[in-house]
Formats: structure tokens, C-alpha cells, sequence
């Protein structure tokens, strides 16, 4: 079987950008454009055009923090996604949407409120774990922020803030959008580059894009 053009009805893979995506075009794929509004916009116009997915998969790169001690190029695999920067600034330090007591997501039935926090389904993950295999290096909590960070000690500040491996522009949009509508969501990362002073010399962002859509592959062929 050749994988890149594998084609699989019913699961939605998103990526911010073209470059992100190349290896994709025989999926279900929407490239949004980056950041979480036309991550979030771009979903929702589908969804509303649609049948439901039977999963989403957000792919691309992202900046891996200093502390959690992952190599540039490695692969990650989210079980959670953060808002990193919704909530409230006080004169004592940050504090998350639970501060203001409005939830993002609104508890419905069997569903949660969520505030900054979206736990993926833990069912679906291990099985997208244990299907990539070796070739994601970790799974853990992925930090979504509006701007990038190109300094070294706010990246360390923000990994012991939120105990998140690795940053991005789009995931909690995507997660929060599914969650709404309550659709299973996974999220697939190549690691460009550490989140240090800012330094584009060392960054792999073509490696990381081609890593991450190599497991994206994987998970088409193994998990429908």
C-alpha cells in the first residue's frame, strides 16, 4: 500500500499550511491558515458543510519546551490541549478562565464544562500511541498560544506553568470546535525547534512537517 495516497472517508485532517500538509492531498484535508480563529472558522465552515467526521486530526510543527527534554525532528502525540493565554492577568501572575467562572465550553448531559484544559479521549489515544509506535517519541499536554515565544526563560516559565511538552498556534481552537460538537480529535506534531531565544538558524521545519504527516499517514492506515 502506498500511504500518500491512501484516501479515507469520514476522518478530517487539519494543518495550518501548505507546507504542513504536502503529503496530505489524499486525505480529507483543510488547510485552515494559521492561528486559532481561522483554525476554528475553517473547522466550523466545514463542519456546517459536512457530514461529521468520524475523527479530526490536527497536524504541523511546534516549538518543544527546553525542560521537557525533547530533541528537535521527534514526533508528539497530544493528550491534552491548553489555552495559554486566555484568562485573567492580575498583579500577583496569570490566572486561567476559572478565575473570571465562565467555562469556554459549556457542561451539556455527560458533557463537561471546559475552561483552558481539553482532555483528548484517552481510549483514542492510546490507540493512536500504540498504532504509531516508535515513531512518536512522547505523548502529553500541548500549550496553544496566540504569539509564538522566542524566549527562552518565559518558554521554561510557561512548561512549569502548564506541564505542556510543546507549543502551537492552532490545537486547542481545534479541540475546543470538536468538542463542541462532539467530535473525536487527535493531534500529531513534528518538533522544529526548542523554544530558546530565538534562533531560526537551528530550526528543522521542513523535517518536523514531513515527521508529523508520517504518523499522520500511519493513523489513517491504522486506525479506520
Amino acid at each position: 500500500m502506498v500511504l500518500e495516497v491512501l484516501e479515507v472517508r469520514g476522518v478530517l485532517v487539519l494543518a495550518a499550511t501548505p507546507l504542513e500538509s504536502s503529503r496530505l492531498q489524499s486525505a480529507n484535508l483543510v488547510v485552515t491558515g494559521v492561528g486559532a480563529v481561522n483554525t476554528a472558522h475553517a473547522l466550523a465552515q466545514y463542519l456546517a458543510k459536512n457530514s461529521r467526521p468520524s475523527l479530526v486530526i490536527q497536524t504541523g510543527i511546534a516549538g518543544a519546551y527546553v525542560p521537557a527534554n525533547i530533541p528537535v525532528g521527534s514526533v508528539l502525540l497530544a493528550d491534552t490541549e491548553i489555552y495559554g493565554d486566555i484568562g485573567v492577568m492580575l498583579h500577583d501572575g496569570w490566572r486561567p478562565m476559572e478565575e473570571i467562572g465562565i467555562p469556554l465550553v459549556e457542561a451539556n448531559g455527560s458533557r463537561k464544562a471546559r475552561f483552558n484544559y481539553f482532555p483528548l479521549d484517552a481510549v483514542l489515544v492510546k490507540r493512536a500511541s500504540e498504532a504509531a509506535g516508535p515513531l512518536v517519541a512522547r505523548t502529553g499536554k500541548f500549550l496553544t498560544l496566540s504569539q509564538v515565544t522566542g524566549v527562552r526563560a518565559l518558554g521554561d516559565s510557561l512548561h512549569e506553568r502548564f506541564g505542556a511538552l510543546c507549543e502551537t498556534m492552532e490545537g486547542a481552537a481545534a479541540a475546543h470546535v470538536c468538542a463542541l460538537h462532539d467530535v473525536p480529535f487527535l493531534e500529531v506534531r513534528g518538533i522544529s525547534n526548542l523554544v530558546e531565544n530565538r534562533d531560526r538558524s537551528k530550526w528543522k521545519v521542513s523535517e518536523a512537517a514531513d515527521a508529523a504527516q508520517s504518523v499522520v499517514l500511519k493513523l489513517l492506515s491504522s486506525l479506520v
